[in-house]
């Protein structure tokens, strides 16, 4: 097989994808039925919270009963997504069903069942690393950490993935848009308002940064001094700065979806430079990282709110605690918005429909 044909095959195999996402979405439905089925029969429930976290409203009740809900979306899920796929509702149905059901299994996943434990864990990665190389035993703490409710929490996050590109399959054959890019769209619109919308959401992550950045040198930057100093003490600030490392690089990654550099590497760069960027390397991360920063910006705001900081201090002396993070949910909105902007950008044309723009 020459290049050529390489080249050829995969916008096919790219476009076959697309075309069977619903029936992908259905299987994935299956299995996590299934997985639950078996989960439920053992512990009662699924895992949504640590066992210690008495005072969480998914422990007790409330979870057994989210849990079932769960069970009984995934089971739709699988019916709608055959049905989506073999073509067996009306286009108007399969359409409309679709896009609602995205819509009701995203609003409970993204408010309801996840929460901050994907993003703390990404973000506290340097954390750990550094810690590990100084102390070895740290690393058992890592182990301890609560693996099921997080990979529970990532295979929500790639149901909704999937619901959302399902929704996009059934309505552009309703449209007869090509399946494949979905052209006539609101795409010129969307790239239009791209730099702002990319500055708006690398600025949020930016202020988390400077606030953690500064209370790592010892400047309690919106934080009273004696609760720095109990930080400092404890070594909560060292954490931060992991967490102020990683929102920098979100920052840089961001406002590259705005830059020359973001769709193709600098040629200073030894043996890779002058090479385009795959769109998808781009923006698959910046989607996920979309998705998962509105459940932490929604649980820090019932944090705030109803539960309680739990020793933390927030008001006007200490509104750097937890007030960067209730602009999280805003922050997902709008990085998901030039995530969308940058990929119609660079896109290139369809190898299907053959039209670009």
């Amino acid at each position: 097989m020459t290049i050529s044909d390489i080249q050829e095959h995969l916008p096919a195999a790219r476009n076959r994808f697309i075309e069977r996402v619903p029936l992908i979405t259905a299987l994935a439905a299956g299995c996590y039925s299934v997985a639950a089925v078996f989960f439920l029969l053992a512990h009662g429930s699924l895992p949504l919270v640590p066992a210690e976290a008495l005072s969480h409203e998914w422990n007790g009740p409330l979870g057994t009963v989210l849990s079932y809900v769960l069970l009984s979306l995934a089971m739709a899920g699988c019916l709608l997504g055959f049905a989506v796929h073999y073509r067996l509702l009306p286009g108007r149905a399969s359409a409309a069903g679709a896009t609602a059901f995205a819509s009701v299994f995203s609003g409970i996943v993204l408010l309801a069942v996840v929460d901050s434990s994907i993003l703390a864990t990404l973000g506290y990665l340097p954390f750990l690393a550094v810690k590990s190389l100084t102390d070895p035993g740290f690393l058992q703490t890592a182990v301890d950490l609560p693996w099921p409710i997080v990979g529970h929490q990532i295979a929500c996050i790639i149901g909704v993935a999937l619901w959302i590109l399902t929704a996009t399959v059934a309505v552009r054959r309703r449209s007869g848009a090509c399946v494949a890019c979905g052209r006539h769209s609101s795409a010129a619109t969307v790239r239009r308002r791209a730099k702002p919308v990319t500055i708006a959401a690398a600025i949020i992550p930016g202020v988390y940064a400077v606030t953690r950045f500064a209370w790592a040198a010892g400047i309690p930057l919106g934080i009273e001094p004696a609760f720095l100093q109990q930080m400092q003490n404890n070594g909560q600030v060292y954490a931060g700065l992991g967490l102020a490392s990683m929102a920098v690089l979100g920052v840089l990654l961001t406002l590259g979806l705005i830059q020359r550099w973001g769709s193709m590497l600098p040629r200073r760069i030894p043996f890779l430079g002058g090479r385009r960027i795959p769109v998808l390397l781009a923006a698959i991360p910046a989607g996920f990282v979309s998705l998962i920063v509105i459940p932490a910006g929604s649980e820090m705001i019932r944090v705030s709110t109803i539960r309680g900081t739990g020793g933390i201090p927030f008001d006007w002396a200490n509104w750097a605690t937890i007030g960067p993070t209730l602009l999280w949910i805003p922050w997902g909105v709008l990085l998901g918005a030039a995530t969308l902007a940058y990929y119609l950008k660079h896109r290139g044309s369809c190898r299907r429909c053959g039209l670009s723009g």
